[in-house]
């Protein structure tokens, strides 16, 4: 049995308790064996024995929403255009790129929220195989969307409830690992609306179905209150975005709605990419869209349903404009500044909550018995979640993929 030992300052173990002071983590193969404190050295380790001085060990990061193929451009267009004009071999190498950066940066875990063909699903299977290094992905594949809907470049459209089933047995069949609809139109793709629902209800408890028939959770994108009630109907895992905007400016929660999701143990994913990021990225100030316009009723709006009790993600949506998928630590920031949520808060939406809500019960918490995905960062990041953007050292499944010490 391989066996490691860490020691560090802190551990905090993903479930919100109290940090650990002066840990011991014992790995054994590729579990987390036993997590202790002790006051003076551990005694043994049959094992590589490492200390980590002035850091903090927390659980691998999981980021529930990203876009390996796409590439963080300033605009829509150019991301448009750059994935529809590029060579199959030219968009794996951004697939791989963006998944080798992602586990740099801390994530050991990502959920790929729409990408071309099976591209993505290429580059998740060769990561598994060992043949490339990178963190796990689940991959939906391409997303299900209309002829003019949102994300339609990315290759799979279909309007009918009859091209829907079929569109969804396809992603299954090219093994996908979860099924995602977008439930309305996006801001990213200007023939679509975000105000409108592109399919109606029995529709997208048809995704939702066939999903379950595989035993595989379905996402659906939500920027709007159009479509939220067919959505939560349809008890989708996880309501993307999950948008109250019933006018250009104006939301409206709805408490009814969200004791439904709050009863039906659905997860929403609040989406802190580069427009919320308007904390740090003075250039996004100077854009004249709704998005911007409209982001103090949105964050305020969410509030009214965290302090509700809707169980959330927060996630990145990376590859989108102003959000390179390795910094993940700066969307966890905004979400302390817009969200007025705690570090713990925002620690504990991203390692055990985000692991709940994708069905991954292995990981996400550092605990005896649960897969050894951890990082170590320098500092506390429970007081300062700068801490997040110095990691020294990073394992996944009780091997290690970076270490600086």
């Amino acid at each position: 049995m391989n066996q490691i030992l860490i020691t560090a300052d802190r551990l905090w173990d993903g479930t919100g308790s109290p940090t650990l002071v002066r840990p011991v983590l014992r790995i054994a193969d590729d579990k987390i064996d036993s997590v202790e404190r002790a006051l003076l050295p551990p005694a043994s380790c049959s094992g590589e024995r490492i200390d980590f001085p002035g850091c903090t060990i927390l659980p691998g990061l999981i980021d529930t929403h990203v876009h390996l193929v796409m590439s963080a451009q300033e605009t829509n267009e150019a991301i448009i255009a750059q994935v529809t004009s590029e060579t199959e071999a030219q968009l794996l190498a951004r697939i791989e790129a963006n998944a080798q950066a992602a586990l740099r940066s801390g994530l050991t875990t990502i959920r790929d929220c729409g990408g071309t063909k099976t591209h993505v699903q290429q580059v998740r299977d060769r990561i598994r195989r060992g043949d490339i290094s990178g963190p796990d992905i689940l991959a939906c594949g391409s997303p299900i969307t209309t002829t003019r809907g949102h994300c339609h470049w990315l290759g799979l459209v279909a309007d009918t409830c009859d091209e829907v089933e079929r569109a969804a047995q396809r992603m299954l069949a090219e093994d996908a690992d979860f099924l995602k609809v977008m439930a309305t139109g996006g801001n990213m793709t200007a023939s679509s609306d975000p105000m409108k629902a592109q399919y109606e209800g029995p529709t997208l408890m048809r995704i939702a179905d066939i999903g379950r028939g595989a035993n595989k959770h379905a996402a659906a994108h939500v920027l709007s209150r159009s479509a939220l009630p067919s959505v939560v109907a349809a008890r989708y895992r996880t309501i993307e975005h999950c948008d109250w905007r019933v006018e250009e400016y104006r939301y409206e929660f709805d408490p009814e709605l969200a004791r439904k999701i709050v009863d039906q143990n659905q997860f929403v994913g609040l989406t802190m990419s580069g427009l919320a990021r308007r904390a740090f990225l003075p250039q996004v100030k100077q854009f004249d869209i709704g998005p911007v316009k409209r982001m103090d009723a949105r964050f305020a709006c969410e509030r009214q349903m965290l302090d509700f009790g809707v169980r959330y993600t927060l996630h990145s949506d990376a590859g989108v404009r102003l959000c390179p998928i390795d910094r993940f630590s700066l969307g966890l920031r905004a979400a302390e500044v817009e969200l007025k949520l705690t570090p713990s808060e925002i620690l504990r939406a991203v390692t055990s909550s985000a692991a709940e809500a994708i069905c991954l019960p292995d990981r996400g918490i550092l605990q005896a018995g649960k897969r050894a995905d951890l990082i170590v960062v320098e500092g506390d990041p429970l007081r300062d979640l700068r801490c997040l953007e110095k990691v020294v050292a990073v394992m996944k499944a009780g091997r290690w993929y970076h270490r600086m010490m």
